[in-house]
This record gives structure tokens, sequence and C-alpha cells, in this order.
């Protein structure tokens, strides 16, 4: 057997490549693995690996020293120190990373979107006048309307289930109930010749008039004049036959307002374009505004205030057309004058003779022409009562002398005080703050023997503007001031004192 036959069978004996090619590779093999074993490097851990190895910023800037103490993380997989782009990166995920939040709690949050999704959906679908609306945020859109004018309904004077558009212009009574409702509308105006109209929508029931500011919307008190459906003029909650009925679907009610002189104003209507005469007319007439009231039985109102009139009446101006002009008030000053005369009415014809009365009301007569023996009380009353216009002089004013010359005058309201001190009567007279000495002695004197206070305070002051001012805050639908009522209080104990 020759050499090479002894080589193949040693090989064919101690072979371990289990012959895949039908030949004996086990040399080949074993070349192969000693050829790699020369190549590959000796394990070293990755914290030994860097203590060793420096980072990139040391080898470029070539400063060995800095290198020696940096020592570098990226383990340099591509040959090169990679720590800066490294650094960069993890900055750049950090921003995006979201915190963890339990399982249960991103349940309970996706529940709670769905809930939220589902009211805003039943709120478009859902009929947005049933939702009441915030008294707050009407009165701060409101309010440039109501100091400087805007005409339509004032949802701030709505009384009841009553629900007004977005314009102002379309008012409907919402629900059937066995008490009035009512609400008001703007403008408010304290001279000229005005008319507005309303036109029924539907069938219904309701009366329609002017009011004063301080009047309710579901009353017509001694400041407020209607007409209503069943053919009656109702003012100072009294009602007499007038007009004709009305309450069909297409029916035009018009409004009319006369100021004759200041204080005096005539109030008429009409029907369809009929004038039905004159109503009422206001001798201390305040500035006015239109209302309508739900009548408490019948079938509820559904309106719309026109702005250009149907039936327009020679000499009457449509009420838009008094925004801009000095008719119109505004409704801080129609609240102070309506309260005014409220607190006026108050006054009994006792307290006037015997002049307790704010000192608002008195007024101080000087320079008279007569003595003491030639004065004529009677005479100089009449004079006044004349130039104010007063019907009843024994009901509104009472006269006394305190000096040779001078008189204190006390009248039941203080504008006509105001109009006395200008000169209406053609007397020298002057408010009681400029009186003499002896007038004011003569003034306490006179109010001790009554038994009353020394010293009267004008109208907003009085413990009797408590129900003017629960009025106002009725009106509104707000609640009254904790110092209102404070003030009440204190008053009260004081008068009881």
């Amino acid at each position: 057997m020759s050499q090479d036959a002894d080589d193949d069978a040693t090989e064919f004996s101690g072979c371990v490549c289990l012959r895949r090619h039908g030949l004996c590779s086990c040399r080949d093999d074993a070349q192969w693995l000693r050829s790699k074993r020369g190549q590959m490097t000796k394990y070293t851990p990755p914290h030994a690996r860097r203590a060793v190895l420096q980072p990139a910023s040391a080898v470029a800037s070539g400063s060995a020293g800095s290198a020696e103490n940096v020592v570098c993380r990226c383990l340099r997989r591509h040959g090169r120190c990679t720590c800066q782009a490294d650094d960069r990166w993890l900055q750049r995920k950090r921003k995006t990373v979201e915190p963890y939040v339990p399982p249960h709690l991103k349940e309970r949050q996706r529940e709670l979107e769905t809930k939220r999704q589902e009211i805003a959906q039943r709120a478009e679908e859902a009929d947005p006048r049933g939702l009441a609306p915030n008294i707050r945020t009407l009165a701060r859109q409101w309010e440039p309307q109501l100091e400087k004018g805007g005409f339509g309904f004032n949802p701030l004077q709505a009384e009841g289930k009553i629900l007004c558009d977005d314009l102002g212009l379309e008012a409907e009574c919402t629900e059937q109930a066995f008490t009035s409702q009512g609400v008001k509308a703007l403008p408010l105006v304290q001279s000229g010749n005005y008319h507005f109209e309303v036109e029924l929508l539907r069938p219904c029931q309701l009366t329609v008039g002017w009011s004063s500011a301080m009047s309710h919307a579901s009353s017509w008190d001694s400041q407020a004049v209607g007409y209503s459906s069943t053919a009656q003029a109702v003012h100072n909650n009294e009602a007499l036959e007038y007009g004709l009925p009305f309450g069909r679907k297409g029916d035009v009610i018009g409004a009319l307002l006369e100021w004759k002189a200041v204080g005096v104003a005539c109030v008429s209507f009409m029907l369809n374009g009929q004038d039905l005469g004159e109503a009422y007319e206001l001798t201390e007439a305040v500035p006015m505004q239109p209302q309508v009231m739900q009548a408490p039985t019948g079938l509820p109102l559904c309106l719309r205030l026109r702005k250009v009139l149907a039936f327009p009446k020679v000499g009457f101006r449509a009420l838009v057309e008094a925004l801009g002009t000095p008719d119109l008030c505004p409704f801080s000053r129609a609240v102070a004058q309506a309260t005014t005369e409220r607190a006026s009415a108050l006054i009994t014809e006792e307290q006037l003779q015997t002049f307790m009365v704010p000192d608002a009301h008195v007024v101080e007569l000087y320079d008279l022409c007569h003595g003491a023996r030639g004065f004529n009380g009677s005479r100089l009353e009449q004079r006044i009562a004349a130039a104010l216009d007063l019907q009843r002089p024994a009901q509104n004013l009472a006269l006394r002398q305190t000096e040779e010359s001078c008189v204190l005058v006390a009248l039941r309201r203080a504008s006509h005080a105001e109009r006395l001190i200008k000169g209406a009567a053609g007397l020298a007279a002057r408010g009681l703050h400029q009186a003499t000495a002896a007038s004011r002695q003569r003034l306490h004197e006179w109010r001790a023997e009554s038994g009353g206070p020394q010293r009267l305070q004008a109208p907003g002051n009085l413990g009797r503007l408590g129900p003017a001012r629960r009025l106002i805050h009725g009106s509104l639908q707000t609640a009254m001031p904790l110092a209102h009522l404070v003030e009440e209080k204190n008053a009260k104990r004081l008068k009881r004192g």
C-alpha cells in the first residue's frame, strides 16, 4: 500500500467534517481556523474599554492631556467616538417621551372624553331657547344699550318663561302659568311723541302698553298704562272698558305716548290702524318704555316688535327713531327718576304739613315784597301751584314763614323743588343748605315738635326706599346687595329708637 493510501486511510479514520461533498475537508478547515485565530483579539470588558478609549473631541483637538481625563461612553463602534451624536439623539427623544399613565387611568380618560362628546352633541341638537340665560352675562352685554340706547326686548326685564330671539324683536311665552308674565323693551323716552307696534304671530291673550323702569313687567301699577285683549285699559291695577278686543294672528297693536309737558304724558292705542283714542293722562309721568304682559289665562303670547310701523300716525315718530336724540333717557337716570317719584308718593299730607320731608324737598323763598303783617300765604300758595301745574296744592306743598321776608316751602316732589329754585314761579328761591340760620333753626323746632328726627336725609338714604330698591332688583332678577339689606336694618333700628 502506498504512502498516499495510508494518509487517506488516516484521514478517513479521524475525519470530523462528515464528508459533506464526498471528500474529506478536515485539513482545509484546520488551515482556515488557524488563519482566523491569528486575527482574533482578546475580550476586554466594557469598564476596561472606557478607561482606555478617548472621545472623538479629544482626538480632533489633538490634546492628549485632556483625552486622558475624559471618558468615552460610546465604545467606538464605528472606529470613532459618537458620544456627542448620542447625546443629541437622547435629548431629542426625551422631548417626545410621554409620561407613563396606568391603564385604568387611560380607560377613565377615554370614558370622560366620550361623555363630553355626547353632551356636546346633545347640546347642539337641543333647542337653544330651552337654556336659561346667564343674568350676569346678559347684564354685561346689554349695559351699553341700556345707557346709550338700543331697540328691542330687554332680557334683563323679563319675568316668567318668556324668551326673546337674538335680535330682540320677537318674544314668546314658552310655559302656560296661572300668574302673569311679561317683558319690557328699549329704549326709554322722556319727551317727544312716539309710537311702537307689536304684531301677533299666533292667537294669544296679552296686554300691551307703556311703563316706567321701576314697574314690574308682570303688573300695571301707577307708573304704567296698558291695553288688554279683553278690551280694557289698565292703570294703577284698575281696569276700565276701552277699545275693541283683539288676540287673533296678524293683529297689530299700536301704543302711542305723547309728552305734553314736563311730567305730563298722554297714552293712547291703535288696533290694526284704527285709533282708539286717549286711554289715560299721567300728571306725574317719568321716562317710559314699552311693556308686554302675558294674561294669566288664555293662549301664550308670541309676537314681533316692529321696527317699521305698519300703521303710522301723523305727529308721532317710530320708537326706533328716538335713538341718538335728546328724547332718549339712559336706563340709570330713568330708574333714579322713577325711584324718586315712588318715594315721593309715600309722603303723606300730614308729613308734608309738618315738614317731615327730606331736605331736598324744602325750599326757602327770600326777599319777599310784603312783611310779616302783609304776608298772604294763600295767594303765594296759588302762585306756586300755578307755576308748577299742581292740581291740588294742599296735597303737594306747605308754607310756613320763618322771618320777615323769608318763607319755607315743603314740596312733595324733589323735581318741583328744583323747578322752584330755577325760578319757575318768578320768586327768589334757594335750597335748604343755603337757607338762613333762622330758617334752619325754625325747621329744627317744627320737626322736634312733631316727634320726628331732627334732620331727614335725601330719598336715597331713607328707610322707605327699601321697597323701591326691591322693585329694582326684582325687575332685574338679581339678588339684593348685602349693603342695602344692612342699611334697611339700621334705618328700622333708628326709627324704633
